[in-house]
């Protein structure tokens, strides 16, 4: 009867210590995943993506108190921007329904971008790691709308084509006729990259027609594409 009580009460102390080295390990990865300090100086390595394991693992980004984290550090204006910046590559990376609304924030409130080129072309660029989504294509599409910033009007237009939505094909058919360069090389790229037909016969037209070189050229690449 003695023996059987110990054997019990060494069992329930046992399960008691499994428990608390559970609960310690839990708290103990919750501590550092929001330690902000610690993820500012990982977001400096050039390793970055080495140091996953620290975060849960190739997983760990897309947990929710990481966002969560990373969303803090961009609105920490008293944070060196190039850290705000890697925080916001982090954010396109993560894929999170989250992630993806607070780039849209940065996008289009003034008091998260500073109208600073450096921060919004990220967040467009960004965009891009969200492939087939339709909120991604409409809040580029809004942002062509209204940005003027010429390295960024163009990276808009690139990450269409990374996005891949046909939403933003009759878009980039209206700025085939733009006088930059950059811009309709890039509308060309990003409708060969999307594939949609009912930008074949505007392809045509600038393989056959166009005065410049490179953009026939181009145009002509997307046609074989489309061919294909």
């Amino acid at each position: 009867m003695l023996f059987s009580t110990c054997k019990k009460f060494i069992q329930v102390i046992a399960l008691l210590c499994f428990v608390a080295t559970i609960i310690a390990s839990v708290k103990g990865l919750y501590a550092y995943e929001i330690n902000i300090d610690n993820l500012i100086t990982d977001i400096q390595k050039d390793d970055w993506q080495n140091r996953l394991p620290l975060y849960g693992g190739a997983e760990g980004i897309k947990d929710d108190r990481l966002t969560d984290a990373l969303i803090g550090l961009v609105e920490n204006k008293m944070l060196n921007w190039r850290y705000r910046i890697r925080a916001i590559q982090l954010l396109g990376e993560s894929k999170k329904e989250k992630a993806l609304s607070f780039l849209e924030r940065i996008l289009s409130d003034p008091f998260l971008n500073h109208d600073c080129p450096a921060i919004k072309w990220n967040a467009v660029t960004a965009l891009g790691n969200f492939t087939k989504d339709q909120k991604a294509a409409d809040i580029l599409l809004d942002a062509s709308k209204f940005e003027d910033n010429p390295v960024v009007r163009e990276a808009i237009v690139k990450t269409m084509g990374k996005v891949g939505s046909s939403k933003t094909v009759p878009f980039l058919i209206s700025i085939l006729n733009d006088r930059s360069f950059a811009i309709k090389f890039g509308a060309i790229k990003s409708l060969e990259e999307i594939g949609d037909s009912q930008a074949f016969p505007y392809l045509r037209d600038i393989a056959e027609n166009d005065k410049d070189p490179l953009i026939k050229n181009e145009a002509l690449l997307a046609l074989k594409r489309f061919s294909q």
